[in-house]
């Protein structure tokens, strides 16, 4: 070792002795920058020594650690103690641990291609082409109870090009007891039972010209329901047939009352909520009838007073399904020199699964004689399939409409009996039109 050391000892004094005095000068200089540089490093270290971890230090990283950890738990109660989401294999929901609160989100979408063909006298009487018929989002659930209960659909405008949504029908209502529920504001009037069945439940492409030509459609109102086994009861005041939302002080109307009865002979209420029957189910009958009233507000102009009336009977078994129904209706002017007009309609159509469940053929006849001068009585004849990929949640259905006679003038209590949401066009004689429908429901 000291030989060692001597040796390196020799060559440093003559290293040094090489050196210049201005380069050991320089030499110096740096000598002192490093050991400054040392100094301050010795410095920090100790500062982060003492002050980075000391004893407040690491209580200030344990509280906000534990502030952290308690908003974690708060996030997870809401869903483990405070609320339930999920989707039930129907539909998307939230609902309350103690279930006072709910909300259901469901939807759907028909997606159409129409081709249409007509005896308009023009120099193109084809045409065809895609048509999103109806695009909505319901929102369903309770507030505080499940006997306040609330209902908001938002639906594409089906008179508008332009893709408007629209508030197309909403309600709050109170189930008073086991028998009586009171729901009060944009609602369906209980006249028609082809029309109270959803459009998502339908047999054809679309309900039936004669549905159309005597569909009271929806208004504001109140609308009082009482079921007692196989007594169902509707009974509603409103602002009339098709006036939808409107102010007070501007409708039509001045009191428009309607009552409907349905009487379930056989099965369950639940098996009727469409047209089709399903393997499996027993047979199941409803007997319905219903009258409607209302007088015009001459205030607003309006002079025309309007009832009707109907009969209906829907029956499945197994595949099998059949439904009939007559209305009639009678305008009565308060003007002179205006004719009452009273017009009567008919609808009948069955269908059955050819392979359980999936493949169902379907036909129906509607029928309508509008009493106007001039017009003769008018049919509209529809045969198609139903193709079910997993029920009415997504279902392809494929149709033929064809009319024998030019459909009448339009009710001005209902709507017309011939539209493009019907895939019709003229209404003319001899109109036909082939109709395919994708059906998405979540």
């Amino acid at each position: 070792m000291l030989r060692k050391n001597w040796k390196t000892a020799v060559f440093t004094i003559a290293g040094l002795g090489l050196l210049t005095p201005a380069q050991g000068d320089q030499i110096t200089d740096m000598q002192s920058q490093i050991d400054a540089l040392r100094s301050e490093l010795s410095q920090v270290k100790v500062d982060q020594g003492d002050n980075w971890l000391n004893e407040r230090r690491a209580e200030e990283v344990k509280g906000l650690i534990m502030e952290v950890l308690s908003d974690a738990d708060t996030r997870a109660s809401l869903l483990s103690d405070g609320a339930i989401a999920g989707h039930n294999g129907e539909h998307f929901f939230v609902n309350s641990a103690d279930g006072a609160f709910a909300l259901i989100v469901s939807g759907q979408i028909d997606f159409r291609y129409i081709w249409n063909q007509q005896d308009a006298n023009t120099g193109d009487e084809d045409e065809g082409g895609f048509q999103t018929r109806r695009l909505k989002v319901n929102l369903d659930g309770h507030i505080s109870s499940p006997k306040i209960g609330y209902h908001v659909v938002l639906a594409r405008d089906e008179g508008s090009s332009a893709g408007d949504i629209i508030l197309e029908e909403y309600n709050v209502s109170h189930q008073v007891n086991d028998n009586i529920n009171v729901a009060a504001g944009l609602m369906k009037l209980p006249f028609l039972r082809e029309e109270l069945v959803e459009s998502t439940r339908q047999l054809a492409v679309e309900r039936s010209t004669a549905n159309e030509f005597f569909t009271l459609n929806r208004a504001e109102g109140v609308r009082l329901r009482y079921a007692d086994g196989p007594l169902l009861v509707n009974f509603m005041v409103s602002d009339g047939a098709n006036s939808g939302l409107s102010e007070f002080d501007n409708d039509n109307t001045e009191l428009a009352l309607t009552l409907r009865v349905d009487y379930l002979v056989e099965g369950e209420r639940s098996q009727l909520d469409d047209f089709t029957g399903w393997s499996g189910e027993g047979q199941a009958l409803n007997i319905g009838g219903a009258y409607h009233i209302e007088y015009g507000d001459g205030r607003n102009g309006a002079t025309n007073n309007y009832d009707a009336w109907t009969v209906d009977a829907q029956w499945e078994n197994g595949p099998y399904n059949f439904f009939a129904a007559y209305t009639a209706a009678s305008i009565d002017p308060d003007s002179s020199g205006t004719d009452d007009r009273d017009m009567d309609g008919l609808v009948i159509q069955g269908g059955v699964h050819i392979v359980p469940d999936k493949l169902e053929l379907f036909g129906r006849w509607a029928y309508i004689d509008g009493d106007v001068s001039g017009e003769d009585e008018f049919d509209a004849c529809t045969v198609g399939f139903n193709y079910y990929i997993n029920g009415h949640r997504t279902k392809f259905t494929m149709d033929v409409i064809w009319l024998n006679e030019d459909a009448p003038t339009a009710n001005p209590f209902g709507a017309s009996a011939t539209s493009n949401g019907l895939g019709l066009i003229t209404g003319t004689e001899d109109e036909l039109a082939v109709r395919s429908q994708f059906q998405l429901l979540f």
